[in-house]
C-alpha cells in the first residue's frame, strides 16, 4: 500500500498575556513570571495530497 504525505497550509493569529516582576523585565521582555494565550485563531488555506515515492 502506498504512503500519503498531507501537506496543510495555513495563517494562525494569537494574543499571548505576560506578567513581569517589574517594570524593567517588562521592558527588556526577560524572565516573565507567567504567559497564557487568551485566545488563537487558525486558518488552513491549502490542504494538498500525493503519494510518497516508495
Amino acid at each position: 500500500m502506498s504512503k500519503i504525505i498531507k501537506t496543510t497550509t495555513g495563517e494562525a493569529s494569537f494574543v499571548l498575556e505576560e506578567v513581569f516582576d517589574s517594570e524593567e523585565k517588562a521592558t527588556e521582555g526577560t524572565e516573565p513570571a507567567s504567559q497564557e494565550v487568551k485566545s488563537m485563531e487558525v486558518k488552513i488555506e491549502n490542504t494538498k495530497w500525493r503519494k510518497a515515492n516508495d
